[in-house]
């Protein structure tokens, strides 16, 4: 099979989750995705904005190809910044989310593609994207939470873990705002076929990724319900784990270094 695009989760995938406003791809990963650049479209398939991911396309040199930003809330072409597809949550959505969060007790803020705002200090007619808690959970916890959350229809709740502890925050967006959603339309832009397409991720929002992807891969550091689905298990992002899959599906003859 000749793969025509490489759909990348960043954290916990691409880069390991730190300070996600400096942390870097390894050398290697950049390398690899560098030179994978020159034979596939690099797409990048991410809860993260647009202002916490400019860094790392500067890294990467990708001056062109999309970027699915704000975990599939928005669309974007890497060259011109223009915004091709957007779903932002619906107002009432954002009140009942955030009275829910603030009656539990747990901090979050709200995205509305700019910057990452408090409740209190969003302007009332700033669109936002996805709503994230900063209060990291157990996993029952933070389950209970996303049950509760998931009965407004309109929205979906995904449970984040970034495997550097063994706790979890959650994500909310407009329940059409998904990876899944976001490849399909750069898909259709890029004009590739399903099976023509490599999905990688690691954590729970990363199941429409996959799921949109003809090869579907999962990090070694991958939550176990995503190694479930997955074709291929790579391995960890500690051990570069995107180069490892770039050398044996997009540059097979070329081993990097």
């Amino acid at each position: 099979m000749k793969y025509k695009a490489l759909f990348l989760d960043i954290d916990g995938t691409t880069v390991w989750y730190k300070d996600p406003h400096t942390v870097l791809p390894s050398p290697r990963v950049t390398k690899a995705i560098i030179e994978a650049s020159k034979h596939v479209h690099i797409c990048l398939a991410t809860g993260r904005p647009l202002f916490m991911l400019e860094h790392i396309l500067e890294n990467l040199k990708l001056t062109d190809g999309l970027a699915v930003i704000n975990d599939g809330a928005q669309l974007i072409d890497i060259k011109t910044r223009k915004m091709l597809y957007k779903k932002a949550l619906l107002d009432d959505d954002v009140k009942k989310v955030s009275a829910y969060l603030q009656e539990q007790g747990i901090s979050f803020y709200l995205n509305d593609g700019l910057r990452d705002t408090r409740y209190e200090e969003i302007p009332m007619h700033r669109e936002v994207f996805n709503i994230f808690t900063m209060h990291q959970m157990d996993i029952d916890d933070a389950e209970k939470h996303r049950v509760k959350l998931s009965k407004v229809p309109t929205i979906k709740v995904s449970m984040t873990h970034h495997g550097t502890t063994e706790k979890y925050e959650l994500l909310v967006s407009h329940a059409e705002a998904t990876k899944l959603h976001g490849i399909i339309e750069a898909s259709r832009i890029l004009k590739v076929k399903k099976e023509e397409t490599i999905g990688i991720g690691d954590s729970g929002n990363d199941f429409p990724l996959l799921m949109a992807s003809g090869l579907k891969v999962a990090m070694g550091n991958a939550i176990p319900d995503l190694k479930a689905v997955a074709d291929y298990v790579a391995p960890s992002v500690e051990e570069d784990g995107v180069a490892d899959v770039i050398e044996k599906f997009i540059l097979p003859k070329k081993k990097l270094s």
